[in-house]
């Protein structure tokens, strides 16, 4: 066991090689030391800060293989502790995403609260999406009443991120929204989690989207459609094939026949065939590699 007081006065130390020792050694020092490390990673000397800050991420990776480890406990109460307001913002910045690697459930109310920071909510809700319990799920959802509406779509993707059924209801009350942007991070999370709802969603008009937001939106519809697939509901995820078939951009079309191809249905053949004699080689090729996939099948 490295000896606390020598570790702290080596971080400090004028020499980078000693520094360098310091840090390379902090999986050795007990959690206590990490306020004093904390506050040396917000020093005016650019050393001691990048050696600090080092020892926080050496300390961080010694306890986060094994979930068992003595000490894991000791750095997670440790880093909660440098996510708060009395250290300095990247140094609670830097606390949060080594966090994301190693905290749990009861680290999860501490973490949530800085969702409402507008400096520290990226990583808030970034160390809450790394942290792979119904809890952290739970987290992100509650927050989306009470946030921003510019941060509503991060909220979004985190939950779209996650698969999280739990954002289903979020996307649906989204995609309603006269907000372009808000309505599209609903329908992309909506294609993520790859959830039917009971009632049909209110789908935002592509045409009034910009040409990269149309290019999301077709995306997502079809990210869902695969979704249903998979899930075992081919009607579904053929009406949405058949829609992208008709359109005039071959990549859609050719998107189109590979998920049909992969239903395997008579119908779905029967939607594929004229795309056979596709006036678009691409689509011609892409129809006809997916009618002998078919066939072998």
């Amino acid at each position: 066991m490295a000896d606390d007081q020598k570790f702290i006065s080596d971080l400090q130390s004028g020499s980078a090689d000693v520094r360098f020792a310091a840090w390379r050694a902090a999986g050795e020092v007990t959690p206590g030391v990490l306020p004093q490390v904390g506050k040396l990673a917000a020093s005016p000397t650019p050393g001691i800060a990048k050696a600090a800050r080092e020892a926080l991420t050496t300390m961080t990776h010694a306890v986060g293989k094994d979930p068992s480890t003595p000490n894991r406990a000791g750095v997670v109460k440790g880093l909660l502790e440098l996510s708060g307001a009395s250290y300095a913002l990247d140094v609670r910045a830097h606390a949060l995403r080594l966090l994301s690697g190693i905290a749990g459930d009861d680290a999860i109310p501490v973490i949530a609260k800085l969702m409402t920071s507008p400096e520290l909510r990226e990583e808030a809700i970034y160390c809450l999406e790394r942290i792979p319990t119904a809890a952290a799920i739970a987290a992100i959802a509650a927050s989306y009443t009470g946030a921003k509406d510019e941060f509503k779509p991060r909220i979004l993707a985190a939950l779209g991120h996650r698969r999280a059924a739990e954002g289903l209801p979020l996307c649906l009350e989204a995609m309603k929204s006269t907000n372009a942007e808000l309505a599209l991070a609903g329908l992309k999370a909506y294609g993520r989690i790859g959830k039917k709802p009971a009632v049909a969603p209110r789908i935002p008009d592509a045409k009034t989207l910009t040409p990269w937001q149309a290019t999301e939106h077709a995306d997502s519809l079809l990210r869902y459609a695969d979704a249903q697939a998979r899930a075992g509901n081919p009607a579904e995820a053929m009406r949405i094939y058949k829609t992208a078939l008709d359109r005039s951009e071959e990549h859609y079309q050719c998107a189109a026949v590979i998920g049909l191809a992969k239903l395997g249905t008579a119908d779905a053949a029967a939607a594929i065939l004229p795309k056979l004699k596709s006036a678009n080689a691409r689509v011609r090729i892409t129809a006809r590699h997916a009618w002998q996939s078919m066939a072998r099948a």
